[in-house]
């Protein structure tokens, strides 16, 4: 009669692994489960290098908002009124984001069409040539105009880098102008990035259930981690409400459509509902059996294991009748804007190069003004929008490409994104004057700033760079569905893991992973190319075999901390 081995083998997963199996199996077995850990580009995209900066920047500003909040007793209106500590939070937080955006310089991925657009053709390089004979037939500089490919590449790489560095300031800085004080007014944040787990099942997979292991009895335990932005509660209701920041180019019906259907809320919320209710149920249990004028000091470094509980957390739990619940999520949306093609960079460096289009850090300049008539402004005044109001007739008009162009501000003399911020955010409503003889009240007519010469616009520029809140109510229905769904789908891809990890040669490996992981090709190009493509497609077999000795990749950095204390299983 044999023996057998008992093993707890427990497997850790997040909402992003199961959007990329959704996405394509292939990809998952690479980002995730290659080496035990997965692979990961060597170069960040540039959309998560930003998204990710710029959410330390905001994770930076809820903590020491909030914390001035208490040091105020609760009164935000007091808390604001200090300026320099206001003005240290905002800084304290930019810092913060460009200490995290360092880490991408000179490794920034930008989008496949974006990149196979500054491919340099026969056409930029006649072009090219004609403009350096032209510019020294001229007596010009032709400083920058030579370049060769290389120092073309490295050029925009650098100028990339300083351009998406200003726009994380700007954002993080926006942010803490405009609405980190609407939010702490509507809400108390009583938990900011917190690691969290729940069991998401348990099975056991030993010689008689397909085991790959034949002598081994494997115990297995799906957990499910999160980290939800925030967790607020709405002073006004005492509802809970779940915060996720999100960082876009744009918005359209489609990403609205798509925030109805996020995982995020789904799978954060059932981690925070469990721990709050553990929390809830032994803070009755000690208030139930204890003196409750000693036992009740310090409660927070007592409750689940080592895990903290805040004052205000259980403030808040202590005065409730039955364990929480969360009420919905709240999405913010900031808004980076689009990349568009920079037509005098492109003539400069030889190649087609977009820039990114958001007022936070470009400004429009004049460099001209008309040849007949008066057009209001002088050469050097600046706009931070094209499209304005003209105030005397409510009439819209927009700027003059012959007399306005585009240019970066971070680094203009004695400026950069903080003195602009500083601009913008100075702006103010122009009201209309009263009219007493037919009883006309005062109107707004629109914001005018120093940082807009014409006319006014119709948001305030700072607030111009988010969306309203999307706030998406919970669904329990939904939710158990979804709970199921995501439950059969991981334990197939744990156990299918299991089989290509006991595949024998090279060739029954790749027959495994064919059957488990099949590639879909739908995912390959689209909505963005996915950055494994050179591994699936490579000619060459050694990238197949072995990703990490092209250079292209490395090996991925768990994102959450339990993933690093377990023994990989792969």
């Amino acid at each position: 009669m044999s023996m057998t081995m008992s093993t707890l083998m427990r497997i850790y997963i997040d909402r992003s692994r199961v959007e990329t199996e959704q996405r394509c199996p292939r990809r998952r077995l690479l980002e995730y489960h290659v080496g035990g850990t997965g692979i990961s580009p060597v170069k960040k995209s540039l959309p998560l290098a930003v998204g990710g900066a710029v959410h330390v920047g905001l994770e930076a500003l809820l903590r020491e908002g909030q914390a001035l909040v208490d040091k105020a007793n609760g009164d935000v209106d007091l808390a604001f009124s200090q300026r320099g500590w206001v003005q240290d939070i905002e800084e304290h937080a930019v810092a913060a984001a460009l200490t995290d955006f360092a880490e991408h310089a000179g490794a920034l991925e930008l989008d496949a069409n974006e990149a196979a657009a500054m491919q340099e053709t026969e056409e930029s390089r006649r072009q090219k040539a004609e403009m350096v004979a032209q510019a020294a037939e001229l007596g010009m500089s032709v400083e920058g105009l030579g370049l060769d490919r290389e120092q073309a590449v490295g050029r925009f790489d650098a100028w990339l880098y300083s351009e998406q560095s200003a726009l994380v300031e700007g954002l993080v800085r926006a942010y803490a102008r405009r609405k980190l004080r609407l939010l702490l007014e509507q809400f108390e944040v009583l938990e900011v990035e917190r690691e969290g787990e729940w069991k998401l099942s348990q099975w056991q997979w030993g010689p008689y259930s397909d085991s790959p292991h034949k002598s081994d009895d494997h115990n297995v335990e799906l957990w499910f981690m999160s980290r939800p932005d925030a967790l607020l509660r709405e002073r006004q209701t005492n509802e809970l409400y779940l915060l996720s920041f999100k960082t876009t180019s744009g918005w359209d019906v489609r990403r609205a459509k798509s925030a109805e259907r996020d995982m995020q809320g789904l799978s954060e919320g059932v981690e925070v509902e469990r721990r709050l209710a553990e929390w809830w149920r032994q803070i009755q249990e000690i208030r139930k059996h204890a003196d409750q004028t000693r036992r009740l000091e310090g409660l927070g470094s007592e409750v689940v294991d080592s895990s903290k509980v805040s004052p205000a957390m259980y403030n808040y739990l202590v005065g409730l009748s039955e364990p929480p619940r969360i009420h919905a999520i709240r999405y913010e949306y900031l808004l980076k804007g689009e990349r568009w093609e920079d037509k005098e960079l492109s003539a400069q460096l030889g190649m087609t190069v977009r820039t990114q289009r958001s007022h936070l850090i470009r400004q429009y300049v004049a460099h001209s003004v008309p040849k007949k008539g008066d057009g209001g402004y002088s050469v050097g005044d600046v706009c931070w929008s094209w499209d304005f109001t003209r105030p005397e007739d409510s009439s819209k008009s927009k700027l003059s490409a012959s007399n306005w162009h585009s240019q970066g501000v971070w680094d203009l003399e004695g400026g950069g994104v903080r003195e602009w911020i500083d601009k913008l955010d100075r702006s103010e409503m122009l009201m209309s004057g009263e009219d007493s003889t037919v009883g006309m009240e005062p109107r707004a007519l629109g914001w005018r700033s120093e940082a807009q010469r014409m006319g006014v616009t119709s948001e305030h520029p700072l607030d111009a760079a988010f969306l309203p809140p999307v706030v998406i109510y919970r669904n329990e229905d939904e939710l158990r569905d979804w709970i199921e769904q995501v439950e059969a789908q991981e334990r197939e891809v744990a156990e299918n893991v299991m089989r290509v990890a006991a595949a024998g040669d090279v060739g029954e490996r790749r027959s495994v992973i064919n059957r488990t992981f099949p590639m879909y090709r739908g995912s390959c190009f689209y909505p963005s190319q996915c950055p494994f493509t050179v591994v699936c497609y490579a000619s060459e077999s050694d990238i197949k075999d072995d990703p990490l000795r092209s250079g292209l990749f490395k090996r991925r950095v768990p994102n959450h901390p339990q993933e690093r204390s377990v023994e990989a299983h792969t």
